[in-house]
C-alpha cells in the first residue's frame, strides 16, 4: 500500500470498498489525511490514489471537531478555541450593565459548560 514520495498509493480499491460497504461516497476535494510517522524512520510520505486524482497528506485535519497535525501539538485546534473562547467572554462582557450579577453568572456557567 505505501509508495514512495511521488507515486500513488494503490488505495482505492481498500477506500471504494470500504466506502461501498458503509453507503458513504468520499469527495476528493474534502478528504484529508495525515502522515503521522517520524522522518527520523527513513519511510517516505505516500501520496494515495483516489478515483481520477492523488491526495497529498494534509498539514492538519478535522476529526470530530479537532483539529490534528502530524506532530500532534495541537496548536491550531487550541488557537481556534482560545478565539472562540475569547469572543464569547467578550460578548459576556457587554452584557455586564443591563444583567444582575445572578444572571451574568449563570450565562457564564452556560458557557462553560455547553
Amino acid at each position: 500500500m505505501l509508495g514512495g514520495q511521488g507515486v500513488p498509493c494503490q488505495a482505492s480499491p481498500c477506500l471504494r470498498d470500504t466506502s461501498l460497504v458503509n453507503r458513504l461516497r468520499l469527495n476528493p476535494d474534502k478528504t484529508e489525511w495525515l502522515w503521522m510517522l517520524p522522518p527520523k524512520d527513513g519511510i517516505d510520505c505516500p501520496v494515495l490514489a483516489l478515483g481520477e486524482g492523488n491526495l497529498l497528506p494534509s498539514e492538519q485535519a478535522r476529526n470530530l471537531g479537532v483539529l490534528l497535525d502530524p506532530q500532534l501539538k495541537l496548536e491550531h485546534y487550541l488557537t481556534a478555541v482560545a478565539g472562540r473562547t475569547f469572543a464569547q467572554v467578550h460578548l459576556v462582557h457587554h452584557l455586564r450593565p443591563y444583567v444582575d450579577r445572578e444572571a451574568l453568572l449563570t450565562v457564564t456557567h452556560a458557557l462553560v459548560t455547553s
